[in-house]
């Protein structure tokens, strides 16, 4: 089967393992199959090593359930930060131990980002120094058996306000670098809301761009948004969801992502997990909607793969 789990995000457990465990049986209630663990907020990890006492309470709170897990390293790695390449690395790298522990199968990362003004004289150096650090924490997860999705970001509050930026605001870029890595245990993490935002702030095609990453993708994170920049001045999230701007996390329909059209035409890799990242708030009356609506979307995306694949076979046979 090409998408083989749909669940979603259990969000900062505030250090308490018991927290977690709560999320992870609701999510079994509910139906879905698969969960995506925040690797912050557990303190499995401290200084960059791991805590045995909470790996192990993490993994058994985890092993209770029949769920198909995978793990959000934490945001701030940053693979072309150069003043800080060691400590980078490191917590890259034990990020993959920590999901090896747990029995995640798939550890998203956010790719590297940097000043704008880096960027214009500094494209290539940046862009071989990533690869070269994402080649070895690679490495290092092909031993453990772990993937790394590597995720295309959104517009956050530094890249609006000018102070940085990343190549991976559009899918499409991030397919080359995949590309120019070609390392197997590495994929695309395609966040569907955060290809919307990008390309609104950059005005490439949203679904076009999609697709160049479609050979690589082995992780989705589904929402919806607007695309629309946080560039209005708010108090709250609630108000930042009134406007409909940012990276909203909203449930399919809050905002303007072709889902249907994105659906007809999207490819992926086999064992891709979808995991949905909606706010709290959302969760409180389209929990059941979205998980819905991503399962039939994993449906007819795994239908008509499947439908392709056989009749390949079949002209192959003739």
């Amino acid at each position: 089967m090409t998408i083989i789990a749909t669940g979603f995000n259990t969000g900062d457990a505030a250090g308490s393992v018991a927290a977690l465990a709560t999320k992870l049986a609701h999510l079994a209630q509910i139906g879905a199959t698969g969960a995506e663990i925040t690797a912050t907020g557990l303190d499995a990890v401290v200084a960059c090593r791991l805590i045995p006492s909470q790996v192990a309470a993490v993994r058994a709170a985890m092993a209770a359930h029949d769920l198909a897990y995978s793990m959000h390293a934490p945001i701030a790695i940053n693979l072309m930060d150069e003043a800080h390449r060691d400590l980078q690395r490191r917590a890259a790298l034990v990020s993959m131990e920590l999901a090896a522990e747990i029995g995640a199968r798939v550890v998203v990362l956010h790719p590297g980002r940097c000043t704008p003004l880096d960027w214009v004289n500094r494209r290539a150096e940046l862009l071989a120094f990533e690869r070269e650090l994402l080649a070895e924490v690679a490495d290092r997860a092909q031993v453990l058996g772990v993937r790394i999705a590597y995720e295309n970001i959104s517009p956050n509050a530094r890249v609006i306000d000018g102070l940085e930026t990343s190549y991976s605001l559009d899918p499409a870029q991030l397919a080359e670098q995949l590309e120019a890595l070609n390392h197997p245990a590495v994929v695309a993490c395609l966040d569907i809301s955060h290809a919307q935002q990008g390309a609104t702030l950059w005005g490439f095609d949203m679904i076009a761009a999609c697709l160049r990453l479609a050979p690589h993708i082995g992780h989705i994170h589904y929402s919806d948004s607007t695309g629309w920049p946080a560039t209005i001045a708010s108090r709250h999230m609630g108000e930042t969801h009134f406007f409909g701007l940012g990276d909203m996390h909203a449930p399919p329909g809050f905002g303007l992502v072709d889902f249907a059209a994105l659906e007809a035409q999207l490819t992926v890799l086999p064992d891709t997990r979808i995991v949905i990242e909606i706010k709290s708030n959302f969760k409180a009356h389209s929990e059941a909607s979205t998980l819905a609506a991503a399962q039939g979307f994993a449906a007819a995306v795994n239908a008509r793969q499947m439908a392709g694949n056989t009749a390949i076979k079949t002209e192959a046979g003739a």
